[in-house]
């Protein structure tokens, strides 16, 4: 056992420098789990020198072992997004909604982000949904990457993924969803282009809510950067968006219960068709 995990966690660190091994291995309930084998295991050895009546005995045993390992095993893959690696959203809310509580009792900094895939649809209906897979991803091996160690991030639906930042304020949560901008702004479309063809690359759109004294719970935090987020789109796209304050009780901040722009405010969308020169942006 020792000796497959070392192999299989070497690979994937050489493959992947930002795998955690505690993943790898399972979490902390895999490991519990192969201890509590390894020790079954010496206590059915013992058992079945001594009389093979003692086996029946260590039937149950193995079979509660076994439950319990698939038990973990699901509760970890439950926790994931199978496309990204990242949390899933009920993982990342819940765990999101934990900080948030926390920081407002102790008062400490606390700013959440949501980052949206511009024209991602016409990436699908241009290059194909593995190529939107792929693109998917990038981003979030993009995320992981360019975020603090601390900082939770999450896909929290379609193209769009939830970024917590704790002890952040507004500044720094702005110059960090900047960073990941550019930084996400670079990753092309693998879609086979030719040698020497520049391919498009994608780009994003980030809106940042910070905690203020307004703010109650998670809830008002992702709303409010949600409509930073429709701000930065109408702004034209590819460009990060700061909350102005948390939003009223009675207002409506979500995109599909906002007022549509006015149609000069939003640039069209047409088909995406890359050009031989230079990659226009999704």
């Amino acid at each position: 056992w020792v000796l497959n995990t070392a192999l299989v966690v070497s690979a994937v660190r050489l493959d992947d420098p930002t795998a955690r091994v505690l993943d790898m291995v399972g979490g902390k309930d895999g490991l519990y789990n192969d201890v509590a084998e390894a020790c079954v295991g010496a206590l059915v050895a013992f058992a079945a020198a001594a009389s093979p009546l003692l086996l029946l005995v260590a039937l149950p045993c193995g079979a509660l072992l076994q439950r319990s390992a698939r038990h973990s095993q699901l509760v970890q893959a439950s926790r994931v997004d199978a496309k990204t690696g990242l949390l899933s959203a009920a993982t990342w809310q819940r765990e999101a909604a934990v900080e948030v509580t926390r920081a407002i009792r102790t008062r400490t900094p606390l700013a959440v982000a949501m980052v949206d895939i511009d024209h991602f649809k016409q990436v699908n209906d241009t290059y194909g949904h593995l190529v939107g897979d792929a693109v998917l991803a990038g981003v979030a091996a993009a995320l992981t990457g360019g975020m603090r160690e601390y900082d939770i991030a999450g896909r929290f639906g379609g193209e769009e993924f939830s970024l917590l930042m704790p002890h952040a304020d507004a500044d720094e949560a702005l110059h960090i969803a900047e960073r990941l901008r550019e930084i996400l702004g670079q990753i092309p479309i693998p879609a086979g282009f030719q040698t020497g063809e520049d391919p498009p690359h994608i780009t994003v759109s980030i809106g940042v809510a910070a905690l203020t004294t307004g703010v109650s719970d998670l809830t008002d935090l992702l709303a409010a950067a949600d409509t930073a987020l429709y701000r930065a789109k109408r702004a034209g796209r590819n460009a990060v968006r700061l909350a102005d304050h948390p939003p009223e009780a009675s207002a409506a901040p979500a995109r599909e219960k906002s007022k549509p722009p006015d149609a000069s405010a939003v640039p069209a969308r047409e088909k995406f068709k890359p050009s031989a020169e230079a990659g226009p942006a999704v």
